[in-house]
């Protein structure tokens, strides 16, 4: 293009065209402004009847499966200990030693009353012989007879008693080795030894916990209270877990309750059941409180929502959840919730199959506003 035609063309331009422009693009915006914002793009599940699993977690506290309480059962110097405090013993494992020497002669001296008194068992029976040998052949009187079988008797007698002595003798022997009478753990010494202990005096406490038990209790009135899983019985025992425990090997602690109390706890308005779990790492002491998890209940054909779908309903206290209508309106619906599962919270009331329901996003969503919805996961 030249200069000239440049010039011309110059020219033709209209003082008044650039406002006319900016009027037309001012138009447009405030139309724009004026439509809204677009409808927030939100997931939503169509609602399906499914079958879930109910567990419920109950505090539990531990304790000893067997706890014994070891004590002396003869008087006498404590020799020696022969465990290591805190480690397990197995049963019949010597634990203490008592000075035995003086039931050692007692037991020699009722060994020697035995000896005599099979001896003098041995006279009066030559003499009963001998007697009644006589008296048959008419020699010996009536009275000679009757004495001579007396003798006998007590003699026999005398046998009989010297023999229980010795047993006795020998019993309080085996008492100065003071063994293990279960497997478990064994705890700190309650005497020391070279001390004079009496019969009756506590040695040491032994503490079986593999496997370990645990009691819980819940409420009387827990909604499933007349479910088999909180009415074990020996015969129909529930399966339990302990919950943020695992094994060396990675596993969960588990076990089985077997127990169920008789009446309720007057007191605290609560039953109480007992189980047996397995510990066999020792993770689990006596007076530890746990989190025990039963599966109480499997309902069939519920309806099942997130939790991030449920917010707070027009009333205090109640709940709801935004349901589409035909035209992708959100409609605030009240609901009754029921227990958690691990898919989701099961709905008693307030929804039906074939719902469409949001199931996030919930702030950007307004009760009879239109969404857009979607079934991305991800959005």
């Amino acid at each position: 293009m030249d200069t000239v035609t440049a010039c011309k063309s110059l020219r033709t331009v209209r003082p008044w065209q650039p406002l006319v422009m900016a009027v037309v693009l001012s138009v447009s915006n405030f139309s724009a402004l004026a439509a809204g914002p677009p409808p927030p793009i939100v997931p939503v599940l169509t609602l399906q009847p499914q079958d879930v699993d109910i567990y419920k977690t109950y505090t539990g506290r531990t304790e000893a499966n067997r706890q014994v309480e070891v004590r002396a059962q003869v008087d006498g110097i404590l020799n020696t200990r022969e465990y290591i405090e805190g480690a397990q013993v197995n049963q019949d494992d010597l634990l203490f030693t008592i000075d035995a020497r003086p039931y050692e002669a007692t037991v020699n001296e009722a060994r020697a009353d035995v000896s005599a008194a099979q001896a003098a068992l041995s006279a009066a029976q030559r003499d009963w012989n001998r007697v009644s040998s006589l008296f048959e052949r008419g020699v010996a009187s009536e009275k000679d007879r009757d004495d001579a079988r007396s003798a006998l008797d007590r003699a026999q007698a005398e046998v009989k008693i010297a023999k229980a002595k010795l047993q006795s003798a020998q019993i309080n022997l085996d008492y100065t080795r003071v063994t293990a009478p279960l497997s478990g753990i064994a705890g700190l010494r309650k005497i020391s030894v070279g001390n004079l202990i009496n019969a009756g005096d506590s040695l040491v406490r032994i503490n079986e916990i593999d496997p370990i038990q645990v009691q819980i209790s819940y409420p009387a009135n827990d909604p499933f209270a007349d479910r088999p899983a909180l009415n074990p019985t020996p015969q129909n025992p529930v399966p339990a877990e302990i919950i943020g425990l695992r094994t060396t090997n990675g596993s969960a602690i588990t076990g089985e309750l077997n127990f169920r109390d008789s009446e309720i706890n007057r007191k605290t308005n609560s039953i109480t059941l007992r189980g047996i779990f397995d510990n066999p790492d020792h993770l689990l002491l006596p007076n530890r409180f746990v989190e025990v998890r039963l599966l109480v209940d499997s309902p069939t054909d519920v309806i099942v929502v997130p939790e991030k779908a449920i917010t707070p309903g027009i009333e205090p206290g109640t709940h709801a959840v935004f349901v589409l209508d035909d035209e992708n309106k959100a409609q605030l619906t009240r609901v009754t919730l029921g227990p958690m599962t691990k898919k989701g919270r099961i709905i008693e009331s307030g929804l039906n199959a074939g719902d469409v329901i949001i199931t996030d996003g919930l702030v950007k969503v307004a009760d009879g506003h239109p969404v857009n919805p979607s079934t991305d996961k991800d959005n």
